[in-house]
């Protein structure tokens, strides 16, 4: 009989214990406009519009200070952003990461990587700054050390982050029994893993070593060399040299096939029913050629009937969303970073069908027929492929890249209920929005190198999983030849499971073209 009263006593204090303590976290919890359990016994919290995070003691790790904190990951880090710069924390409360950075990575072994006013660098778990936000670019590091790109030039640092080959060349190849061909100021040598030269970058070329000597290319003739760089007294036919010369000094014709056409040699052109459309880009200009080019056609017409507005020329920039509606990438989609100034959409919408809903024409139907042209220009040097399982991968050319583009072009078809308000001009101000889908026709990517060991450019016709087909949003409106437009995907750019879920954007400008409605 004793026995059960002390267990009955036992069971009634455990019970109060719990009820006490789950009043008292719920006291703490509701000084806070709101609250999420990430994690047992913590809290995200927000107050007056700040995220922090709390125990369920009360104890504060972060401050409500933060404009977004988000979840903790197995390790105990999260990141957290405030007034638009990142930081990382751990649950312990000890900032890992001050919030300074544009971007930040996460963490691959022991370190993470930061980006500071463009620039790269590396932090390890503990907190460090390992390597300062110097770099245009640092690759994985392998075996110790990293390759990294300063200034236009190719380097590599160690794990401390030092220095162990100054970023002097303009590539460097892959080690092989302990040394690298080089690239500097346009001539070929070699160094060691401590950075030697042990054999000086004068030469225009140099082939493959046999039996310990190589035929190169000085001053434009053919020498044989040993492995330490020493000119050998081996007689050598000229032949090679020649040859060389000759085929370094040919230009590659251009292609037929144009869209763009910029003054860096980028050329592209889109043939439609009726004639060319020729985009080319010099500087900051656009011209817009549409056409034959023999003779100039203008269409006037004064009716009541609702008309439409889809069909013109849109020029606009491209870009890439995440699941979370943000242009920051995944982890598995770092290579994909874009140049955003440089990554553009051209369109061509040739064909419209406009239905009027209402007597006055003021609201109606629209839908037509497109063509989509996007051009994504990469930040770095990683260059877009398909891996052995077919997923959607890339991989790093040994050559000095100057441009590193994937293009995908499409057929698209909107349905568009646009209203159109009239104005004191025969031109109303119109707004329209629906859904648009369409068919892919083309994607290829297009690297342009900068040194003489290959051809100038090398085009890759290749699917790379991006959708055959998509659908998504468009948004429309202008008055007279200020026109805007905007669409979002709701199809992620790669197909399921094959490629990093991202989803196309593109804004821009819209230029006009009448007389291409079906129903006039």
């Amino acid at each position: 009989m004793m026995i059960r009263k002390i267990y009955i006593l036992l069971l009634i204090s455990l019970m109060s214990s719990i009820t006490i303590a789950q009043t008292g976290t719920d006291n703490i919890l509701s000084k806070y406009d709101r609250y999420w359990e990430i994690k047992e016994g913590l809290y995200r919290v927000m107050l007056d519009n700040k995220m922090g995070i709390i125990t369920d003691k009360g104890d504060v790790i972060v401050p409500c200070e933060f404009n977004q904190v988000w979840n903790i990951d197995s390790d105990g880090f999260f990141r957290v952003l405030k007034s638009g710069k990142a930081g990382v924390y751990h649950e312990s409360g000890r900032v890992i990461i001050p919030a300074e950075y544009d971007q930040i990575w996460s963490f691959n072994g022991d370190w993470a990587k930061v980006m500071q006013s463009g620039k790269l660098g590396f932090f390890n778990r503990e907190g460090l700054a390992v390597v300062p936000c110097i770099y245009q670019q640092i690759w994985s590091f392998e075996d110790g050390r990293a390759r990294v790109l300063k200034d236009g030039k190719v380097g590599y640092i160690n794990e401390q982050g030092l220095e162990v080959i100054p970023p002097a060349y303009q590539q460097i190849w892959s080690f092989e029994n302990g040394r690298a061909r080089v690239l500097k100021d346009g001539k070929v040598g070699y160094i060691d893993e401590q950075g030697n030269e042990v054999i000086a970058p004068v030469y225009s070329h140099i082939w493959e070593f046999q039996n310990g000597r190589a035929k190169a290319l000085l001053d434009g003739q053919m020498v044989w060399i040993d492995e330490q760089g020493q000119l050998l007294d081996i007689p050598v036919e000229q032949s090679d040299a020649i040859d060389y010369n000759t085929q370094s000094q040919s230009s590659t014709q251009k292609e037929k096939q144009i869209i763009i056409e910029d003054g860096r040699g980028n050329e592209t052109r889109v043939r439609v029913p009726g004639g060319n459309v020729i985009i080319k880009e010099d500087g900051k200009n656009t011209y817009v050629e549409i056409g034959s080019g023999n003779t100039n056609k203008a269409y006037y017409y004064r009716d009541r009937r609702f008309n439409g507005h889809y069909t013109g020329v849109e020029l606009g920039f491209s870009n890439f969303l995440n699941a979370d509606g943000t242009t920051e990438l995944p982890g598995d989609a770092d290579f994909l970073s874009l140049n955003d100034g440089q990554s553009y959409n051209i369109g061509l919408n040739f064909m419209q069908w406009s239905i009027g809903l209402q007597r006055r024409g003021n609201i109606g139907l629209v839908t037509g027929l497109g063509l989509d042209h996007s051009r994504y220009r990469l930040s770095g040097s990683e260059i877009i492929a398909k891996d052995d399982n077919g997923n959607t991968s890339y991989y790093t050319s040994d050559r000095s890249i100057k441009t590193n583009q994937f293009t995908s072009t499409y057929i698209n078809a909107p349905f568009l209920l646009e209203l159109q308000i009239p104005t004191h001009s025969h031109q109303p101000f119109y707004l329209s929005s629906g859904v648009i889908g369409g068919v892919r026709i083309n994607s290829f990517s297009r690297v342009k190198y900068t040194d003489n060991l290959g051809p100038e450019k090398e085009k890759k016709n290749n699917d790379f999983n991006i959708r055959d087909w998509r659908y998504g949003i468009m948004v429309r409106m202008g008055y007279r030849s200020i026109n805007l437009y905007g669409t979002y995907y709701l199809t992620s750019m790669f197909e399921d499971n094959k490629g990093p879920e991202i989803y196309p954007v593109n804004v821009g400008v819209s230029i006009p073209i009448s007389g291409w409605d079906l129903n006039r």
